[in-house]
């Protein structure tokens, strides 16, 4: 009897152990799934969502931190978009997207809520005409067939500044305490923007990003 006891009780002990094996690996994988956001964004990965999403602008966007969440939203933090001479035109502190990667993945022509704090532009005007609608412009030929379509999403922009160049005249003005909430349609078109801000004629451009982020308007 003692016999036939040992071996019936030693045959279930490697079965044990492998379920143990597997339930531990499947943590681990779970686990390490559930962290890759966090991780990701340490790489150069972390830019591959911007890069993607403006492909075609001439010139280039770039990050120097992020935040990713499967569930929820991303956040980007001193992005950078620079023309093709690799000067830059905008700056933002933080940009908020309330969708998660999971959200992204299964509809990414749906952003859902952008909101872009304390951004800082340089918009150089020309006749016929400007830096912006230079960078843009190829970006936005992308979407004009019948079947494509850009991202809709709805666009806040918080504690903004604008330095509007005036080449022409070699002229100024500047615009803070920006604050704009509209709609970007997937046609690309804008719709129900509301602006509001204090303008102010600053006189000759600084043309210089870092020296118009850090200029206080006086009026």
């Amino acid at each position: 009897m003692r016999a036939r006891f040992s071996r019936h009780g030693g045959g279930g002990r490697p079965r044990r152990r492998w379920a143990v094996f597997s339930a531990a690996s499947l943590a681990v994988l779970v686990g390490l799934g559930w962290i890759a956001p966090t991780l990701l964004v340490l790489t150069e990965l972390r830019d591959r969502p911007l890069v993607a999403a403006f492909q075609g602008i001439a010139g280039r966007v770039a990050s120097r931190g992020a935040t990713w969440s499967w569930l929820r939203g991303l956040e980007y933090r001193n992005v950078m978009l620079l023309d093709r001479e690799q000067r830059p035109v905008l700056a933002v502190q933080r940009v908020l997207i309330d969708r998660g990667l999971v959200a992204l993945a299964i509809d990414p022509t749906d952003l859902g809520t952008i909101r872009l704090v304390g951004c800082e532009a340089i918009v150089e005007v020309r006749r016929g005409g400007s830096n912006v609608e230079d960078i843009l412009a190829p970006w936005l030929a992308t979407f004009s067939g019948p079947s494509q379509s850009a991202p809709a999403f709805e666009l806040e922009v918080v504690d903004g500044a604008v330095e509007l160049v005036d080449l022409a005249r070699n002229d100024a003005w500047r615009i803070t305490d920006l604050l704009a909430a509209g709609t970007v349609r997937p046609d690309a078109t804008l719709a129900g923007w509301t602006i509001s801000g204090r303008a102010r004629h600053s006189g000759p451009p600084l043309r210089d990003l870092d020296a118009a982020a850090n200029r206080i308007a006086s009026d």
